[in-house]
């Protein structure tokens, strides 16, 4: 493997600039970004969790102040909220695994339950006054207001945005873009012979009552790693993308299911996307993170194609009508970094910035008269997270296959290497090289010239920039989703059968595995780690595996003589579901 910074190298990565900005690290690193983390009231307060800074501040928006900022425990995450009675607002607490109850009039905290490891999706059930959270492991929690228990369902893993459409519950997956019911039915967006639905960002019902779906569109045709210059797709990079109206490997999409109808709307152009909120007219607004910055364009790789965009500021607010839109919403205007957008019942956007922390109120189309709202707390720009986040040339982010820092569960067909499904990242990377699949990359320095210099289009980093991303990335790591409602005798039986069949010997230490290459089947892969494995499915390199007790039966028939007794792998996988 020839790293990019070695001359020698004959390889279209040399031509990638170098960025050489100052690092700046924020004294509490920020998390990935979640998106969606403001609500307004129908009294014109928004109330804005920050997930960067663990407070949540209630702003009123007719009067252009900040009436409270709430200041939660440190490393709560603050998330998706949801409108309760008597004016209260519950907050879903991703970090700490709870459900923080707050009075916006008084800017107080009234109560907090703890409930599950990382919940993530909250809904208010206005018929009975009662709570409806979804977990990432795959629990349904139905609470009192108050925060008693009533119901416990055991769905899908990967839950996240809770909805309640007429009177029936239901729960969209992250990865899939696929809505759940308790009754098992389910809302899939067609797949089409290019592309596949993949990270529902936002799930909600709209004034009509029909379900709407912020998602990514992920690509399944071929993707080149190294064509010559000449054989580069229109972007510049072997990733593709990077044109004004171009999809790319990785797109944007609204769907609407209606009465048994699915309507998908691909929105070219658009960056990492990962909010948005819907005008009874039909108008789309979203949040756009990932927009490319005008000073980190860079000329394109391809012969005599000139940088892209310089024509068209990209902004991180997109406005566009769902089912006619452009090639994205030019604007000049400066909103900050943009990660929720909300509609008052007025027709004003509403829109919270998590660098510079403020709330922006955009009063007619993009571009026009705007008002900016200053919230509380330290600046949160940090390189690490920025690099992650950015677009590069290619229209891509780090975060447009890694979402919320970890996967989107898609199996890419790569020329001349086959198919790779995308590796999970919030699973604790330090100690873990060599990196991916086939362990051919020693460290994030090779990774990050590789990846995403050579093969996204983005800039070459300095050392000390790259040091600052890899120091972001190894922080990023999430609790087991156990649901701690598993036959715990049966997990204790997975245990030690997952021992007894020799699976520790490779998936050993701290992250069970990460650690080592090894030789399987003739071919040389690195070995996962086993940390939060529910939630990732297909299993195996090439995603052949749908299941976890497939992924057991596929490794156990390739390491060993014999296959393992279907009680084996139904214990080693409640094992399994418990790390």
């Amino acid at each position: 493997m020839c790293s990019l910074v070695l001359t020698s190298c004959q390889d279209a990565i040399d031509l990638d600039p170098l960025d050489n900005a100052v690092v700046v690290e924020s004294t509490v690193r920020p998390p990935p970004i979640l998106g969606g983390t403001l609500t307004l009231t129908a009294d014109d307060l928004a109330i804005a969790a920050d997930p960067d800074r663990d407070v949540i501040h209630v702003v009123d928006l007719d009067a252009g102040e900040v009436r409270h900022t709430i200041a939660l425990k440190p490393g709560d995450q603050p998330h998706r909220i949801a409108l309760g009675s008597d004016g209260r607002a519950h907050v879903v607490l991703r970090g700490s695994g709870s459900v923080a109850t707050i009075d916006p009039l008084e800017g107080t905290v009234t109560a907090r339950h703890a409930l599950c490891p990382e919940p993530r999706g909250i809904a208010f059930d206005d018929a009975d006054t009662s709570l409806y959270v979804a977990c990432a492991g795959g629990s349904l929690l139905h609470l009192t207001e108050g925060g008693s228990l009533l119901e416990r369902w055991e769905l899908e893993p990967d839950l996240r945005d809770v909805l309640i459409v007429n009177g029936e519950v239901k729960v969209s997956l992250f990865r899939s873009a696929k809505v759940i019911g308790l009754d098992g039915s389910r809302l899939a967006v067609d797949s089409t012979s290019d592309f596949v639905p993949h990270v529902a960002w936002r799930t909600w019902v709209t004034e009509f009552g029909d379900v709407a779906m912020l998602h990514q569109l992920a690509s399944t045709k071929p993707v080149p790693i190294n064509p010559g210059p000449d054989e580069l797709p229109d972007g510049g990079s072997p990733y593709g993308g990077g044109g004004f109206c171009d999809t790319g490997l990785v797109s944007t999409a609204i769907t609407v299911f209606s009465d048994g109808e699915v309507r998908t709307t691909q929105l070219p152009g658009s960056k990492l996307t990962v909010d948005a909120a819907m005008t009874a007219d039909g108008f789309v607004a979203m949040a756009v993170p990932g927009a490319i910055r005008p000073e980190d364009r860079v000329k394109s790789k391809r012969p005599n194609q000139e940088t892209f965009f310089t024509d068209f500021p990209e902004n991180s607010v997109r406005v566009e009508h769902k089912d006619q839109p452009g090639c994205g919403s030019p604007d000049e205007n400066d909103y900050g970094q943009i990660t929720a957008v909300a509609y008052a019942a007025s027709g004003r956007l509403v829109m919270q910035s998590r660098e510079p922390a403020q709330i922006v109120i955009l009063d007619g189309p993009p571009g026009g008269v705007f008002e900016k709202i200053a919230l509380e707390g330290e600046a949160r720009f940090d390189t690490g997270h920025e690099i992650f986040h950015r677009a590069t040339d290619s229209g891509l982010s780090c975060a447009s296959c890694h979402p919320e820092g970890t996967d989107d569960g898609h199996v890419w067909d790569f020329k001349d290497l086959g198919p790779r499904r995308t590796q999970a990242l919030d699973v604790g990377l330090a100690d873990t090289a060599p990196y991916h699949w086939d362990g051919d990359m020693a460290d994030f320095d090779v990774l990050m010239a590789e990846v995403l210099a050579h093969r996204m289009g983005g800039k070459r980093q300095s050392p000390e920039r790259g040091d600052s991303f890899t120091r972001w990335m190894f922080e990023q790591q999430r609790p087991a989703v156990a649901t701690g409602v598993a036959d715990a005798s049966l997990a204790a039986a997975g245990e030690t059968l997952f021992v007894s069949y020799g699976c520790a010997t490779c998936h050993d230490g701290p992250a069970f595995g990460g650690q080592r290459t090894e030789r399987i089947a003739g071919q040389d892969k690195q070995v996962p780690t086993l940390r939060r494995i529910s939630l990732h499915p297909p299993y195996m390199h090439d995603g052949r595996a749908p299941t976890l007790e497939a992924a057991i039966r596929d490794m156990i028939v390739t390491t060993r003589s014999t296959a393992a007794p279907e009680a084996d792998v139904d214990a080693i996988a409640a094992y399994l579901r418990e790390l």
